[in-house]
């Protein structure tokens, strides 16, 4: 046991001395960790200087790094500096490396007028392994002087060179020194100097100056030559000559649409020109006029009276705002460089009315016969069409509101404009409660815009006494009937104001309906008096009618029984179905006076068809079972039929059921063989919710039992 404690005491006073080691603590400190192990590597030395080019007034700073095998820094270490041909000193001969292993020291000539090239040696023992680093440099003495600084040329033209000659005086032959020249317009990119610094070693150094439009801004650059290291310095200025304007040219309207004042959407746009040289560069303070091509309802330049002259800027360019009137107009303005007959004008601004018209305003459905009567969650959506009174699109964002009696729709949408470049806002919908018992719903959208009206002068502007459309506020008509009942209907108070019966528009270009208002067109002003006199603002409208179809199917034969259609005895003859109208162009189940229409419906296969020709076709209407309403089965439903042994049958028509407010009519070919003459066959209507109901019709070729009444 104390051999083991001993053997373990041992083992761990050797890992903490490694562990100091390798920090650099305890009584270690000056003792490197190599990385690397065992594997022999030697740690590495790198050097670098501050400047290549070390001068008395300029002394480098000499910077070595020592590194591990591993590439961790090695601190503590001393390295020794040194230089070869012994033409440099230094603020120290030897450093001690810091915490990241980096020793710096400072390198000047050895005398002020030491020149030539030397080399900078760094050296370290690290664990009795030497290595070095070192790095060239040159001396430049400080007695060296500028004899002359000169231009080929002083007086530049616009975009035009000129050499620049630098000569020196003390330099030594053989001796590099390094000459920078500076410049006020290379310094803000208006000028190029190639290049911008020479080392020579024959006292005479060659520059190219091009200038790049700096003539717009200074009429004089001022340049300065000097020897890197010294205060030695010289100066030289050059004429430089404006460049000439050669074109103005329309850059932007941003945006390049706005709508008309007052609209309430955006009025104004920045139009931007550049007066540009012949280098197609922006010429400063040149002095433009710029003047509308047209003054249609009021616009407005600058907000203020034509033309206007403003003075380009640095690029060139100069702004000007145009404020929309009240006439939707293409814009141009046009752009003139003064005292020369230099000009352009604008394009793509145009000023558009912005709200939606009601004749304008058009509402469809993306399927019109759903499977929602029973179902939940049923998709369907409803998009809006707007444009402006002259059919434009209306701009993006433009709000539009949903509202329905049954299900659930989103509330508001915004219009976008797409890739085409109309606009168009589309909701989304589902099937919920609640639901109307005839399986019926109306969904309503509507918007902040405009009455239509007929522009007679065609200035795009309502005068009085033109003829106009009279809107109310919105209402959700249950029976979609076109007209407002207070004990049925949804009020929608839109705070429009209006206590005024609503005027009937001469035109039928204007007229909701030449009978009634229109069943698409909600509008309670009739009812309620609640229009304002006179042409203006208002929500405009639009409805639509959707059908909660049932799943289950209810076909018939329609209003009457087929003319071959038979039973064994009157007595037998079959009652028909007493339903609310389909939904057609003219009553849609409800008159004006809200009352329902019924018909009497008779059912598929109450009936049989007797005195049939050998091959022949049998026609029934895909209808629902909803309890009260002749309603269409929904979009989607296919239908498939079989015949019994010997009587062939298929579907010629009418699967799968279309998108429809209105039941519609479904083909069914048959054919006897010449064995038989009396067969039965089975339709089957399956709902995009997969439920299916089945429906048998018998047929015969036999003449039999008698007619109904």
């Amino acid at each position: 046991m104390d051999r083991m404690m001993k053997n373990l005491l041992v083992g761990l006073a050797a890992m903490l001395l490694l562990a100091l080691s390798a920090c650099g603590g305890g009584g270690n400190a000056g003792t490197p960790v190599l990385g690397g192990g065992t594997n022999g590597a030697n740690p590495t030395l790198t050097v670098e200087l501050s400047t290549n080019t070390v001068t008395a007034a300029a002394p480098a700073t000499v910077s070595a790094k020592l590194l591990a095998a591993g590439g961790a820094p090695m601190p503590g270490q001393v390295i020794t500096f040194s230089t070869v041909n012994g033409l440099g000193s230094f603020s120290s001969t030897t450093a001690l490396t810091d915490a990241s292993g980096l020793a710096t020291v400072t390198l000047q000539p050895k005398a002020a007028t030491s020149t030539g090239a030397d080399t900078v040696s760094a050296s370290a023992t690290v664990a009795g392994v030497e290595v070095t680093a070192a790095i060239g440099f040159q001396l430049t003495a400080t007695n060296v002087t500028i004899a002359r600084f000169a231009a080929d040329a002083t007086t530049i033209g616009a975009y035009g060179q000129t050499a620049l000659t630098v000569t020196l005086a003390g330099s030594q032959p053989g001796t590099p020194v390094n000459i920078a020249v500076s410049s006020a317009c290379v310094s803000k990119n208006l000028a190029t100097l190639t290049p911008e610094s020479v080392t020579t070693s024959t006292g005479t150094a060659i520059f190219t100056y091009r200038d790049a439009g700096c003539g717009s801004f200074d009429a004089i650059d001022g340049l300065q030559a000097s020897v890197t290291g010294t205060s030695a310095t010289a100066t030289v200025q050059l004429t430089l000559t404006a460049p000439l304007a050669s074109s103005v040219s329309f850059i932007s309207a941003t945006p390049p649409v706005i709508f008309l004042r007052g609209s309430g959407f955006v009025e104004s746009s920045n139009v931007v020109f550049q007066v540009r040289d012949a280098n197609g560069a922006g010429v400063p303070n040149r002095r433009v006029t710029l003047e509308p091509t047209t003054l249609a309802g009021g616009l407005l330049v600058d907000g203020g009276a034509v033309p206007v002259s403003k003075l380009t800027d640095s690029d060139g360019k100069v702004l000007v705002r145009v404020n929309a009137g009240t006439v939707p107009t293409p814009v141009r303005i046009r752009a003139t460089l003064d005292g020369t007959a230099i000009s352009t004008v604008s394009s793509n601004l145009s000023i558009a009315v912005g709200l939606p018209s009601q004749n304008n305003f058009s509402m469809s459905q993306g399927t019109k016969n759903i499977e929602g009567y029973s179902i939940d969650g049923t998709a369907n959506t409803y998009m809006i069409i707007a444009s402006d009174r002259l059919g434009n699109p209306v701009p993006d964002g433009t709000s539009i509101n949903f509202v329905t009696e049954g299900g659930q729709v989103q509330a508001v949408r915004t219009t976008e404009v797409g890739a085409d470049g109309l606009s168009r806002a589309v909701a989304n919908f589902q099937s919920a409660s609640p639901r109307s018992v005839d399986g019926r719903i109306t969904v309503v959208a509507y918007a902040l815009g405009e009455e239509s009206f007929l522009d007679a002068n065609g200035n795009n502007v309502y005068d009085l006494g033109e003829d106009y459309q009279d809107l109310g506020d919105v209402f959700i008509d249950r029976l979609y009937n076109g007209t407002y009942n207070l004990l049925e209907d949804q009020f929608i108070s839109l705070t429009t104001g209006g206590t005024e019966a609503c005027r009937v528009a001469t035109s039928p270009l204007l007229q909701l309906d030449l009978s009634a208002p229109s069943r698409t067109i909600t509008n309670t002003g009739a009812a309620l008096n609640t229009c304002i006199g006179g042409w203006g603002r208002a929500y405009v409208r639009r409805a639509v009618q959707t059908v909660f179809s049932t799943s289950e199917a209810r076909p018939m034969y329609g209003v009457s029984l087929p003319a071959n259609a038979t039973v064994p005895a009157v007595a037998n003859c079959p009652r028909p179905l007493t339903l609310l109208k389909e939904i057609d162009g003219v009553d849609h189940g409800y008159t004006a006076a809200d009352v329902p229409v019924m018909r009497n419906y008779y059912r598929f296969g109450s009936a049989d068809l007797t005195g049939m020709p050998k091959t022949g076709v049998v026609f029934l209407i895909a209808s629902d079972a909803n309890p009260i309403a002749f309603n269409p089965m929904p979009a989607g439903t296919v239908v498939s039929v079989v015949g019994t042994k010997g009587l062939t049958s298929s579907v010629d028509g009418g699967s799968p059921v279309p998108s429809t407010v209105s039941p519609t009519g479904v083909a069914i070919g048959y054919g006897f063989d010449d064995t038989t003459d009396s067969g039965t066959i089975t339709v089957t209507f399956t709902t995009p919710g997969k439920l299916s109901t089945a429906f048998s019709q018998f047929i015969t070729q036999r003449t039999q039992g008698v007619a109904c009444p």
